[in-house]
């Protein structure tokens, strides 16, 4: 601590080159820390899928759909407490823009299935008594403006139907830029080929414990069927969705990486450029009695000042637009909700900082620090 001062007069001799490098730090760390949240919104759904709740599906593929009568045989499998189908729309609101989750469930459970789903016992009682009720989630109430007792219309490219719907209720938690309604009204409006037909069925278990004999039994239940069905915990069947975009993942590691890259070298540049010109004055150093680790020590703590001091301004800025900012609301179709920094991301960037700090100086201050006093009071760079 007792070099601090002198630190700090060597990082402010040239404003502009400080100046600059930190921004290039400050730019770099926000958008790795952007990337890396948006990592994290892709894999949410396994993060906190429930661990008592499956997911029945077609075996070949989720675009076929399971006769609703597959229920009633599914609710007596031992350990299992509910059953209810989650059947997917595709319902579009106004305009083709204007696209987002809306799923036919059973009303009388799903709230019990899904308990992170909160709204008001008034609420909950008018959706379940008005087959023509539906309730959405609080940022689609953002986006669109819905509230409760309009009427909206959806129109569906799949089933080439049009449903209108009585909001009900607004509901926080879970996914907030879904609609459910009553999946029998579904059914009524459905045209012949689609009617007693389900997407998927959410099944809630008694216990964890029961969880892999229910997904074993249902489906050797269905083996041999017509419709053989492919049952997974939420958090395997939510893995599946997040396969999907692994080239995407991979592909913003990758940029994840040139960024962090780019920063080492152009911090290796600025510490290059810095000792470089204060080579004479090492000489000097070394004559006033400062021995090889001090003079070291002491460019390494201007890299790392540099690196922090811009580490924590960039990370600052993301926690303070990110928890100011929804930008889920932004990119409407994308899977984001929370879209906040956690802490590992923002430790993470802080060490990624550090880390560049210290590699960027080392060559140049062991290079620099191991010259004579004559070596570095003759050298012309």
């Amino acid at each position: 601590m007792k070099f601090s001062k002198l630190i700090l007069k060597n990082i402010l001799r040239n404003k502009r080159r400080t100046l600059l490098t930190a921004l290039s730090i400050v730019v770099s760390l926000f958008l790795i820390i952007t990337l890396a949240t948006m990592l994290t919104e892709f894999s949410r759904g396994s993060a906190e899928a429930s661990p008592l709740r499956l997911w029945t599906r077609h075996s070949v593929s989720l675009t076929f759909p399971l006769p609703a009568a597959h229920l009633q045989r599914m609710a007596t499998v031992p350990g299992v407490k509910n059953v209810m189908p989650f059947s997917w729309f595709g319902g579009i609101y106004k305009d083709e823009k204007n696209f987002f989750a809306n799923f036919g469930v059973d009303a009388n459970k799903l709230r019990e299935n899904y308990p992170e789903l909160k709204m008001s016992e008034a609420e909950w009682q008018a959706f379940i008594n008005d087959r023509q009720g539906a309730i959405v989630g609080q940022k689609l109430v953002k986006l669109y403006g819905f509230t409760p007792g309009q009427r909206i219309t959806l129109r569906s490219p799949i089933y080439t139907a049009s449903m209108e719907f009585i909001i009900r209720g607004v509901v926080t938690g879970g996914d907030e830029k879904t609609l459910y309604f009553h999946h029998e009204y579904m059914n009524e409006l459905f045209p012949e080929w689609a009617k007693d037909k389900v997407g998927t069925f959410s099944i809630l278990a008694n216990s964890a414990a029961d969880v892999p004999k229910i997904a074993q039994a249902i489906d050797s239940i269905f083996i041999n069927t017509d419709a053989p069905t492919k049952t997974e915990s939420e958090r395997e069947f939510a893995m599946s969705f997040e396969a999907m975009t692994g080239g995407v993942k991979q592909f913003m590691y990758g940029i994840m990486g040139a960024i962090a890259f780019s920063l080492l070298l152009v911090m290796a540049n600025t510490m290059a450029m810095t000792v470089r010109e204060r080579t004479k004055e090492v000489g000097t150093l070394k004559a006033l009695g400062f021995q090889r680790g001090t003079i070291a020590g002491l460019l390494l703590g201007e890299a790392l000042l540099v690196t922090t001091l811009s580490a924590l301004i960039g990370i600052g800025l993301a926690v303070i637009l990110f928890n100011s900012l929804d930008v889920s609301l932004y990119i409407p179709q994308a899977p984001f909700q929370a879209f906040v920094p956690t802490r590992t991301t923002l430790l993470s960037a802080f060490v990624v900082s550090v880390l560049v700090g210290a590699i960027s100086v080392s060559y140049s201050a062991f290079r620099v620090s191991g010259m004579t006093i004559a070596e570095a009071l003759r050298s012309t760079e």
